[in-house]
């Protein structure tokens, strides 16, 4: 590029960070549409964001793109694809161990212990993986799942995963995943659960019989989607809250607690339940765990 060229473009050049008050402007419509914060501390993250796309699109300034997002035909389809940018799709197998220790021995033996004589087809517990990013989070309660149900009992699963990123939900649907994508998988589970990909070197694929048990379906927790979902004995929801406002963290915990069964834990991450509280929910710590029970 000449030096000519390169003037001009700095001359011209929206700056680089989002400012006042085009900054209150998209954290606002962002925390409305889907609930994610976008406050101080993110500001230079959303401005980064923004640019990629406004360089593909061709589109200079900041107002450009918000007018263009918010009021363009083609504006619903390009909020997507900033979402899915500004989502971090962070996740592992077994990503905290603890509560998955917690949901073999303890949660899931009192479900069962609490509902003998389920009638033939009826003897499943439903569980539910709130923003499964892609999808190791579903699959790890589903590997779980048989400790808790143990050997000759008629007990099973129905896991969905939703999330708002399509792409995540992609690869989950595939259950496709490189090595360092495994990490935290427990040896035992790999050698059970894991099979070579055919035609893709280097890559596993989640076996069929923990598939079987797993769907995957979009859904917006902090927004007012139609989405139909029974009620669940388990809900697990972690490192997901860090991401929205306090505003709306309290409002998906209490969309999770009402969603739960009579009886149904809620699992959050560690600290992530600091500040919220719910009348139908009741803390319940387990070993160094803490983990919430509705009400019976």
């Amino acid at each position: 590029m000449s030096m000519t060229a390169t003037r001009v473009q700095h001359e011209s050049a929206e700056p680089i960070e989002l400012a006042e008050p085009e900054h209150a402007l998209w954290r606002d419509s962002i925390r409305r549409r889907c609930g994610l914060d976008f406050s101080e501390g993110r500001r230079r993250f959303l401005s980064q964001r923004l640019r990629e796309r406004m360089s593909l699109l061709g589109i200079e300034s900041y107002g450009e793109y918000y007018r263009f997002v918010e009021h363009d035909f083609e504006g619903g389809r390009e909020w997507q694809r900033l979402i899915e940018l500004l989502l971090i799709n962070e996740t592992s197998f077994f990503r905290h161990p603890p509560s998955y220790e917690v949901l073999a021995t303890y949660a899931l033996p009192e479900l069962m212990r609490e509902r003998p004589g389920q009638q033939p087809g009826e003897d499943f517990i439903r569980m539910w993986s709130a923003g499964c990013s892609t999808g190791q989070e579903a699959y790890s309660m589903a590997m779980i799942f048989p400790r808790a149900a143990g050997a000759g009992q008629s007990w099973q699963t129905r896991i969905v995963g939703t999330d708002i990123s399509e792409r995540a939900l992609a690869k989950a649907r595939r259950g496709h995943y490189r090595k360092h994508e495994l990490r935290g998988l427990p040896e035992r589970f790999a050698g059970r659960h894991l099979a070579p990909a055919e035609g893709e070197p280097g890559v596993y694929k989640i076996t069929d019989d923990v598939r079987a048990h797993v769907r995957f379906a979009r859904f917006n927790l902090a927004g007012a989607d139609d989405f139909y979902m029974p009620e669940q004995d388990v809900i697990f929801c972690q490192n997901v809250m860090i991401y929205f406002s306090l505003d709306s963290r309290r409002e998906i915990f209490a969309r999770l607690c009402r969603q739960l069964r009579r009886g149904g834990y809620l699992f959050l991450a560690p600290g992530e339940s600091v500040g919220l509280q719910h009348p139908g929910a009741t803390p319940v710590r387990v070993h160094d765990t803490m983990i919430h029970r509705r009400a019976e």
